[in-house]
């Protein structure tokens, strides 16, 4: 027995379960995250996961297909994503200098503004529901923990 099935035995839970509750865990506290979200900007998750993302990248643009690829999304399905957001001139798309496949969705300065009031409310709201419920330590440790498995899983 390999020393995590072990451990997972010891502690009486087996690992379906234990699966079980770390997607039962995620899943309420994300729908709790994204009400919070909705109900201050009218935003749904996809519009406001893009936001966040343009917010940390560089000039606060992205490849759509990486954006897209990024949120687990198809390429049509991110397409209509970008459309809710120019519509409410939060992004503007701009075709690459480089290469005329690419079309980059870059934040105007409105979207930049509330991308930015986002960041803020989604960091209060996450401390509440997440860091504050498990602790600073344990609450790093899951994140280390899931950033692992992204990195083993990610390419396979």
């Amino acid at each position: 027995m390999s020393q995590q099935a072990s451990a997972t035995a010891r502690r009486g839970v087996d690992p379906v379960t234990q699966w079980g509750l770390v997607i039962e865990g995620f899943q309420i506290t994300n729908t709790k995250l994204h009400r919070a979200v909705t109900d201050a900007f009218s935003l749904d998750p996809a519009e406001a996961e893009t936001l966040l993302r343009l917010t940390r990248s560089p000039d606060n643009k992205m490849p759509m297909a990486a954006l897209a690829r990024e949120a687990a999304f198809s390429t049509g399905g991110f397409t209509k994503v970008a459309d809710r957001l120019a519509k409410r001139g939060l992004v503007e798309r701009n075709p690459c200098a480089d290469d005329r496949r690419v079309v980059y969705l870059t934040l105007t300065g409105s979207g930049a503004g509330l991308a930015d009031e986002l960041a803020g409310l989604v960091a209060g709201i996450v401390q509440e529901i997440y860091v504050d419920v498990l602790g600073a330590d344990r609450a790093a440790m899951v994140a280390e923990a899931m950033a692992e498995l992204r990195a083993a899983h990610a390419h396979r």
